[in-house]
């Protein structure tokens, strides 16, 4: 049965970046919510062109600097992780918020990972005006996304591949 909820991703000064339906499926304890999207019910606003076609297992942080986003593609394969540092979300309604503080662990097939877009943190943080306690929440994101891809803990335990196996059992044939 579909739990539809929005997951808003802000920038620091409040703005929107991003607005994506999708479906509740799961929460770890008061510690991570876990949003379904599927291409066919949950289109990105503003749509990202260069984006290919699939599913999202959003792994939302809301005690943890940290929100992770496993991308599979039409066929259910593992594409990219992308953990973005940001402050943990909030939930009003249906909506859950998360600020993203621009820097990102990727991660690739085969665990192969790399942090991206520090020059875009410096330049948004020197511009908006994080204070420090947000530059570090931001440095602590990072760290504890390398933690988790490191040691294989949730979300990189398996996880996701579970719950888009069973989403897309519950779903039918592609």
């Amino acid at each position: 049965m579909p739990n539809p909820v929005l997951v808003r991703k802000l920038k620091y000064d409040g703005s929107l970046r991003s607005a994506w339906p999708g479906d509740l499926i799961d929460a770890r304890g008061d510690d991570w919510l876990i949003v379904f999207h599927d291409p066919e019910r949950h289109q990105k606003e503003p749509p990202e062109p260069a984006e290919p076609r699939g599913f999202g297992i959003h792994t939302i942080g809301l005690r943890e600097p940290v929100t992770v986003l496993h991308w599979f593609d039409e066929l259910g394969r593992f594409v990219e992780a992308k953990c973005d540092a940001a402050l943990p979300a909030t939930i009003a309604g249906r909506t859950i918020d998360f600020v993203d503080l621009d820097l990102d662990v990727i991660v690739l097939p085969g665990g192969h990972h790399y942090i991206r877009d520090r020059d875009v943190f410096e330049a948004r943080a020197a511009a908006m005006g994080y204070p420090h306690e947000v530059r570090r929440a931001a440095w602590c994101g990072i760290l504890h996304a390398l933690r988790m891809v490191r040691r294989g803990r949730f979300p990189f335990d398996g996880t996701p591949e579970a719950l888009l196996g069973r989403e897309l059992a519950a779903r039918g044939p592609l």
